[in-house]
Formats: structure tokens, C-alpha cells, sequence
């Protein structure tokens, strides 16, 4: 149960303005869970301008929020964040400056907030670099890993971002198939639609999908070598749709290693027993232009030791046969 407690009241800054309601509060209303904040947008009990807002309203400069604050028995789970995992996730900075972090994300943690997430990325780095404007610049999946870009001021945020939908930034991950990938197949060029947790290719246009959003998705990739009925690949996503890598290698048969969604379960299991299992999709190489700085930043890393682990592993034994 939730006790009203008092109301407050938000001004948008310079730095929150063209955000969306939900996503500001999300970061301003930590003790609430996202479904709890949905509702109180819906029922009007948050308000801008002492107006009714939807929850994709985009802020203004100067707008101000009036919102009902609660009163419950749920301490920080951040404030007892130990030294150790601090320090875990400090040594994950692979670049730093006064505009953005650069961090080499591991695998099992959600990049932020969620109804289910206890622990989340961005509010442990808020934690550790006293800096709650601290925001994602894109994604990764939580059982993915790699390069993930943050920004520390808004200006950084935007242009980041700009250069994310002009397709200007450069990803490269390193995957783990099922099967031997085709030596003809470089690139995988389809349409994708979401839903619900999941995304779908569509293959043919028919009157049921017009009022689908499709949005095209465009991977390349590289054969790295094949090891024991598994292929080591390199893919270089030229756009950025959901789960986009883990969709294309599973529609043409060719799954990625622990892929609880699109992934083959027998395979899996496999590994299970062995005590092997979490997702083989890496971001190992990043490329943007800094303007700030005003060059062009390039990053390169190493897989995390557990994805060597199980490519020793599948070497020294033959899981499909």
C-alpha cells in the first residue's frame, strides 16, 4: 500500500527539456516502480502546468510539474552498494572525460530502471560518480556486454544521439552461432516490428501488417572461424532496432549461444549442465566523433573471460553431433 504524503512540485531545467514525461520521472521518482508512476500519469494525479498530460508529453523549459509524493518503508538499495561492487564496476571504465564515460557493461545487469530490476547500471554509476545527470546514451540488452556509452550533460546527450539516427557511429560485436554459418551470407537486410518483449521479421507485406510499425534492419557480418559446429562471427549493425542481432542469426537457423528468446532450448541445455550459460554477444569496437573534443574516438576491447571459457570449452568438446 502506498500513503499519500505530501505534494511536491517540479521545475524543468535547460537540461530536461524535450524529454518525455515518463522517462523525467522515471529518474526524478526512484522509490516508485514504473507501473505506479503509468498510473498516476493516467489518472492525472501528475500534472503539468496543473494540466493533464500524456505520458509521451515532451517538456518544456520552465514547465512545472505538480506531483504526489508517497510514504513508504523501502530504503535505497543503493546507499549499500559495498565497496567491492564499486570497485567492480570502476574498473569497467574504459574512457572517461568531462562530457561522457565509456564503460565495458557486463552481462546479467539491465542498463536502468525496471518493474523487476533491483540493481540497474546507470543508478550505479549515479552512485559511484555522485552525479544524478548521469544519463544512457544507448543500449544493450541485459545479457549482453560490452562498450555502452553514458553522457554527463545534456549537450553531450543530444549529439550522441544525433549521430546514433544519422547511423555516424560505429558498433562491432563478436557473436557465437549455432551451426556453421553460410559462407554466402554477409548481410541480412529485413523489416522488424516489436512487440510486446519480443521483435518479428516480416518477410512479405500484406493488408494485416498496415498498421504495423516496421522499421528496416540492416546487419553485416564477418566469419571469424568455426569451432565444432559453432561459428565465431563479427556483426557490424548498421541500425539499431530492438534485440536486431539476436532477430537476424535466429531467423536464418543460425541462433545466437543462450538465447533464452529466439535461441535453440536443446543446445542450451547443453551448456546448462556444464554450468555455462549466459549470452554470447559482445560490443567490443565503438567509433563517434567527439565534438567536443572535436576528433573522432575509436575503442576497441577484448571478449570477458567467460566468453573465452566457453569457447575453450566448445573446442574441447563437441556439444552438436
Amino acid at each position: 500500500m502506498y500513503n499519500k504524503f505530501f505534494i511536491s512540485f517540479l521545475k524543468v531545467s535547460l537540461n530536461d527539456i524535450n524529454q518525455r514525461l515518463d522517462n523525467f520521472l522515471f529518474k526524478k521518482i526512484k522509490y516508485l516502480p514504473r507501473c505506479k508512476i503509468y498510473s498516476l500519469i493516467r489518472k492525472g494525479n501528475i500534472r503539468v502546468n496543473n494540466k493533464r498530460k500524456s505520458y509521451k508529453y515532451k517538456l518544456n523549459l520552465n514547465d512545472i510539474l505538480r506531483i504526489p509524493l508517497y510514504n513508504f518503508n523501502i530504503k535505497n538499495k543503493l546507499l549499500y552498494l559495498n565497496k567491492n561492487i564499486k570497485n567492480k564496476f570502476i574498473n569497467r571504465i574504459i574512457y572517461e572525460d568531462n562530457y561522457l564515460i565509456l564503460v565495458n557493461k557486463p552481462s546479467g545487469i539491465s542498463v536502468h530502471d525496471g518493474n523487476k530490476v533491483k540493481l540497474n547500471l546507470i543508478d550505479i554509476y549515479r552512485e559511484i560518480k555522485l552525479n544524478k545527470y548521469l544519463n544512457l546514451i544507448h543500449r544493450l540488452d541485459k545479457y549482453s556486454s560490452g562498450l555502452l556509452l553514458i553522457s554527463k550533460n545534456r549537450d553531450i546527450l543530444i549529439n550522441l544521439n544525433n549521430q546514433f539516427k544519422n547511423l555516424n557511429i560505429i558498433k562491432k560485436y563478436y557473436i557465437l552461432v549455432c551451426g556453421n554459418w553460410p559462407k554466402n551470407i554477409y548481410k541480412i537486410d529485413k523489416f522488424i516490428f516489436k512487440h510486446k518483449k519480443k521483435a518479428y521479421i516480416i518477410n512479405k507485406f500484406t493488408k494485416d501488417y498496415k498498421n504495423i510499425k516496421l522499421k528496416k534492419s540492416l546487419t553485416y557480418f564477418k566469419i571469424i572461424k568455426y569451432i565444432n559446429n559453432f561459428t565465431l562471427l563479427k556483426a557490424y549493425p548498421i541500425t539499431g532496432r530492438f534485440h536486431q542481432i539476436r532477430l537476424h542469426t535466429s531467423y536464418l537457423g543460425y541462433p545466437i549461444l543462450f538465447d533464452n528468446l529466439y535461441g535453440n532450448k536443446n543446445i542450451n541445455n547443453k551448456f546448462y549442465i556444464n554450468k555455462l550459460s549466459r549470452l554470447f554477444l559482445h560490443c567490443t569496437y565503438i567509433s563517434f566523433f567527439h565534438y567536443f573534443l572535436n576528433k573522432k574516438l575509436f575503442f576497441n576491447i577484448k571478449l570477458d573471460n567467460d566468453l573465452y571459457c566457453i569457447l575453450n570449452f566448445i573446442k574441447n568438446n563437441n556439444i552438436i553431433k
